[in-house]
């Protein structure tokens, strides 16, 4: 196994720059997820990592060792792709046990090895059907399955489950969870749904035109973001984002365009006639039983249930709010409501560089 640095690494498709000056330390045995959104580079980022792509400057390190100039063939890597890339031609088993082939292993070896990771997939029973035989799940499978067994240093996924059904995408992600517990191998996982991303990840990065926006845990970049992009990214449903000013003593929060203020949360040393922006997850926000001081009026648009989950979307003089909870409710279209914000669990940031304003210590 392998840990994997990029150092100042950057790529250009001639003017174009795609990738500027990335800095990645991912530790031996970690899950680690790219997330951004399309275009924010993150495919060409894997492919510099396997070797599919050449990096215009910086270097590339798996085990300590410079592979930047290296052929992918050398890198001691195994990549998962989302269309599969299975040799139509060949079984499953030949599928699974080409890579063991080209490097000449022993053929009790191959054997032993494909059998072992066919039960482990749910695979043995298929080993002598072709591609086209298979539904979309089982070729994803297949495809992890020849990964596995030659027991890279690193596995790359590039967005594996896209191309599945959402139930069958979920019950993957928990198979591909558990076989990195199982096998604490250095795995990178690119894809652009943030389900994915802060239920499987153990570091997040989160990239945005090719630049490193933040780099955590799921639960940091959720509560703890750096700027309104990544706080606007991570997080279903979307966080309130609600524009205000400082009022003249700095203590309180003047909404953009109403007359309602809230409390500034404590610690915090702003500037009077500072223009911010509130960060609040729907979460923290609640309808309250009546209007009183400090609740925000607002009229229900619409309700969204998932059973276990309720999302009531609200029009105010602030713009769209969202409200989360698990009980389910009453309201309905229309409905005047009052919500009452959790002061202390509101995010700020600054308008001009919109970067999260830290408290004091």
């Amino acid at each position: 196994m392998g840990a994997v640095t990029l150092s100042n690494v950057s790529k250009s498709f001639g003017a174009v720059k795609v990738i500027r000056d990335v800095s990645i330390e991912i530790a031996e045995g970690e899950f680690c997820v790219l997330i951004g959104p399309s275009g924010s580079g993150k495919s060409t980022l894997l492919r510099i990592i396997a070797g599919l792509e050449e990096a215009t400057q910086g270097n590339v390190f798996i085990a300590e060792n410079d592979v930047t100039d290296l052929p992918a063939k050398e890198r001691d890597i195994a990549m998962v792709f989302q269309s599969y890339a299975l040799y139509p031609q060949m079984s499953v088993r030949e599928n699974m046990n080409f890579a063991l082939r080209l490097a000449r292993r022993p053929k009790a070896e191959i054997e032993a090895k494909v059998q072992e990771v066919a039960v482990m997939l749910g695979l043995e029973e298929l080993l002598d059907r072709l591609p086209k035989e298979l539904s979309g799940g089982q070729r994803q499978r297949v495809a992890m399955g020849r990964a596995i067994v030659r027991n890279p240093s690193v596995f790359l996924f590039d967005e594996p489950l896209s191309n599945l059904d959402a139930k069958l995408r979920s019950q993957v992600r928990g198979e591909i969870r558990d076989l990195h517990q199982r096998w604490k191998t250095t795995s990178i996982y690119v894809t652009h749904d943030q389900v994915e991303a802060m239920t499987m990840g153990e570091k997040i990065v989160v990239l945005r035109d090719g630049r490193v926006e933040q780099v955590g845990s799921p639960l940091e970049l959720y509560d703890f973001p750096e700027s309104l992009f990544v706080a606007g990214f991570i997080g279903s449903p979307a966080i309130n984002m609600i524009e205000a000013r400082v009022g003249d003593q700095g203590r309180a929060l003047s909404l953009a365009g109403t007359a309602h203020e809230l409390p500034l949360p404590e610690g915090y040393d702003l500037q009077s006639g500072q223009e911010v922006v509130i960060g609040i997850r729907p979460e923290y926000i609640d309808v309250a039983d009546a209007p009183d001081v400090g609740t925000l009026p607002a009229t229900v648009h619409a309700v969204e249930s998932t059973g276990s989950d309720t999302t009531v979307i609200c029009h105010s003089d602030m713009g769209q709010i969202l409200v989360a909870s698990k009980a389910r409710s009453a309201l309905r279209d229309g409905d005047q409501v009052a919500l009452r914000v959790r002061e202390d669990k509101a995010l700020i940031f600054d308008c001009a560089t919109e970067r999260r304003i830290l408290p004091r210590v």
